[in-house]
């Protein structure tokens, strides 16, 4: 089955992670993000899959190719100009292409991390002859999102975008997982920028057409800044490990060094004499001196961390120095950087 992954992002709120890093390959213990996804999606039948992306992504493709290291058939559709959720999916799959596509198919965001129930949702589509179903799942804030309003057979009247919390009609957010009919492809756009969710979902509903929620109470979660990477990532170490702690390859630990859990450690760090991690996620290559603290915090590859250091609850992009004694508190340290004294 097909399925369209929309990982075309700048990540502009994933920065400054994202300045050298795109963000489909942030790590996610040790691994790149959409592995995670892409995994998630073979699991459920969906193994012939397009990534759109733009231009700036092509390390993407470098990563992972035809696909073959995750047993999926993968191509790539990328924009020149940017065109949105909307005229991505008409891009790709679209009654103007050589070949529209006919049949039933995926559409998500590439950066959730979820172990929603893709082969359910899609016999729920199929038995209500929905033309287009949405994954919601139920927040205590649905204020940041787009907020379903559904009756009682769960069919979706409306969505209301990102209203005040007191006025949503419900807490069941749009969790960015869609089943696209390719009836639907007649009322979209290739030529312009646009988004399904200001236009095309809000038009088919008004429209009375049979647009479906499908309710997930599992796993989810929107990894779309460096908080939310961390806060994953130590859920997941926490989840899979049984000290909540995750060594990547070629970790050198000194035997009086601490590493508390929950803490991800990427390949090839080095980790000294007396320092201390713990809430923490380390990319690859990152020193730790002897001596250091760093606590909550992410330090992505090649970070150096001065002797005697104390960074706390910082995002550190790659490449940065904290110099041996400095005090780094809720900082974001763009990469290369060189940090010495304290940084609040």
């Amino acid at each position: 089955m097909r399925a369209i992954v929309l990982a075309g992002g700048e990540g502009t709120r994933m920065r400054p992670l994202t300045w050298r890093t795109p963000k489909p390959l942030v790590p996610l213990l040790n691994r790149p993000l959409l592995d995670q996804l892409l995994l998630h999606l073979r699991g459920h039948g969906f193994d012939q899959i397009t990534l759109a992306l733009t231009h700036r992504a092509e390390a993407v493709q470098r990563s992972f190719g035809s696909g073959e290291r995750l047993g999926l058939s993968l191509d790539y559709a990328y924009e020149d100009t940017p065109l949105g959720s909307g005229g991505a999916i008409a891009m790709i799959a679209g009654a103007h292409t050589a070949s529209a596509w006919d049949e039933t198919f995926l559409v998500c965001n590439g950066d959730i991390v979820t172990d929603l129930d893709l082969t359910g949702m899609l016999e729920a589509h199929r038995a209500g002859a929905a033309e287009l179903s949405i994954s919601l799942y139920e927040v205590e804030d649905p204020s940041p999102f787009g907020v379903a309003d559904l009756d009682g057979e769960g069919r979706i009247r409306r969505f209301v975008e990102k209203p005040p919390r007191e006025l949503a009609p419900s807490k069941s957010i749009n969790s960015g997982f869609w089943l696209f009919e390719p009836s639907l492809l007649a009322d979209m756009d290739a030529t312009r920028f646009n988004r399904v969710e200001d236009e095309l979902f809000p038009n088919v509903c008004a429209q009375g057409r049979p647009v479906y929620g499908y309710a997930h109470a599992g796993t989810w979660a929107d990894v779309g800044n460096p908080a939310a990477l961390l806060r994953v990532n130590l859920d997941l170490a926490r989840a899979t490990t049984a000290d909540g702690v995750l060594l990547g390859d070629d970790v050198t630990l000194h035997a009086n060094a601490t590493v508390e859990g929950p803490a991800v450690i990427g390949d090839g760090a080095r980790i000294a004499e007396g320092a201390t991690v713990t809430g923490s996620v380390l990319w690859d290559g990152v020193t730790v001196g002897a001596g250091a603290t760093v606590r909550g915090s992410t330090l992505a590859s090649g970070v150096v961390i001065g002797a005697g250091a104390e960074v706390l609850d910082s995002v550190i992009a790659h490449e940065a120095v904290v110099a041996p004694g400095a005090r780094i508190a809720s900082a974001s340290i763009e990469p290369a950087a060189t940090t010495a004294g304290a940084t609040s």
